[in-house]
């Protein structure tokens, strides 16, 4: 190899060998740990209690400096369920929610229960339509007389639809920061990003309403779609997974199909969970109404199932023994792993807790009895000696 060939092969070589990047490293500063400290929490922390702004089946919701989420499919009643909400928060209850009292510094004083002020920043509706909720369905909800009292004082509604990407943003901040409401409603949060997808929006846009709602001290309420699909849960785009990590609570909205009945469902929450749902129809003049509606329960995998299978109490004695009859497949004993599989599989049992309490209730009846091989350890059912299979 030539000397020439030598140097450039070896001047390769050179350029290829990986370096090493050296970091520097530094102590923190004293202001830095002084803002890290101010943020620490301990048993002793002495900080204000948490303050509800309304409550539903005497479940408290709609936290001061909290984000929550107000979800569902298209026309699932999410905008119904918002007219509700905002109308209960002008007066002291609307339908299943009404607001939550304020401890009152003299005990003989009735607690606070004193209209909130309200922020709804509609991003989705036309300027005609955010006006026509307004007169025709909060205003009658909450049974204020317009001509007697100053809603306006009260209710600030903003249609922002019509201002382009930045500008809507921007007067999103403005209208918290200049209205200082109790309780501020964005329908909807996607258009306040360029891409529902965006991870970098979504949680800039996130952290920013959590500051928000943490230095007003207001209840920040997000309005996003689910998925379209129709098994999919899960609200759309990295907003949604962003929402879905942050809120303190999540309302979740649908129409039950095949009936006129909406619903709404409290489906997380960090504090007390809700364990009732809030099921209500439209009335004659097209106001949401209470409804008493008694649902048909799913299993975990969101099918349908029949009230009397998911019903244990409403097992009778001979069902129990055709169920366990048909699960033995012509057989008079059966390993007791091998008959709950059955049991699951075949003969419409939706789970295995339901499984061990129909297995009870079968011993009970005297229709069936386990017994524990000596030899092997292995656990069999056996149907006992009144019982034919059929």
């Amino acid at each position: 190899m030539s000397e020439e060939a030598f140097t450039i092969v070896r001047g390769s070589v050179t350029r290829q060998k990986p370096t090493t990047i050296h970091t520097e490293q530094r102590e923190p500063t004293q202001q830095e740990i002084d803002e890290l400290y101010k943020e620490r929490i301990t048993s002793e922390t002495e900080l204000p209690p948490m303050q509800p702004l309304l409550q539903m089946f005497g479940v408290p919701c709609f936290y001061r400096g909290e984000l929550v989420a107000d979800c569902g499919k298209a026309k699932s009643g999410k905008t119904f369920f918002l007219s509700i909400l905002m109308a209960a928060c002008l007066s002291k209850k609307s339908l299943a929610l009404e607001r939550a009292p304020l401890p009152s510094s003299d005990d003989s004083q009735p607690a606070d229960t004193s209209p909130l002020k309200v922020l709804w920043l509609d991003t989705e509706q036309s300027q005609q339509s955010t006006q026509e909720i307004l007169r025709d369905r909060i205003i009658p909800l909450s049974g204020i007389n317009p001509q007697t009292s100053d809603i306006s004082e009260k209710l600030y509604a903003f249609n922002l639809r019509g201002l382009g990407f930045d500008k809507r943003k921007k007067m999103v901040e403005v209208a918290l920061r200049t209205i200082n409401p109790d309780i501020c409603i964005i329908d909807g949060i996607k258009d306040l990003m360029t891409d529902i997808n965006d991870a970098v929006q979504a949680t800039t846009i996130m952290e920013k309403l959590m500051s928000l709602a943490k230095e007003l001290n207001c209840c920040i309420v997000c309005v996003l779609h689910l998925n379209k699909a129709q098994q999919d849960r899960n609200m759309r785009g990295s907003i949604g997974t962003e929402l879905t990590n942050k809120a303190f609570e999540v309302f979740q909205c649908e129409m039950i199909e095949e009936s006129d009945t909406f619903k709404v469902s409290q489906t997380f929450s960090r504090k007390q969970k809700m364990k009732e749902n809030f099921y209500y129809r439209l009335n004659d003049q097209g106001l949401p109404k209470e409804a008493d509606f008694h649902e048909q329960p799913r299993d975990a995998k969101g099918r349908w199932v029949s009230t009397k299978t998911a019903n244990q109490d409403e097992k009778s004695k001979a069902e129990l023994q055709q169920l366990f009859t048909k699960a033995m497949e012509g057989r008079t004993q059966r390993p007791f792993g091998e008959l709950m599989a059955v049991a699951l599989k075949k003969c419409g049992v939706i789970d295995s807790t339901t499984y061990y309490k129909y297995l009870s209730m079968a011993i009970n009846y005297g229709i069936i009895r386990k017994e524990v091989q000596t030899e092997t350890g292995v656990t069999w059912v056996e149907l006992c000696d009144n019982v034919l299979p059929f």
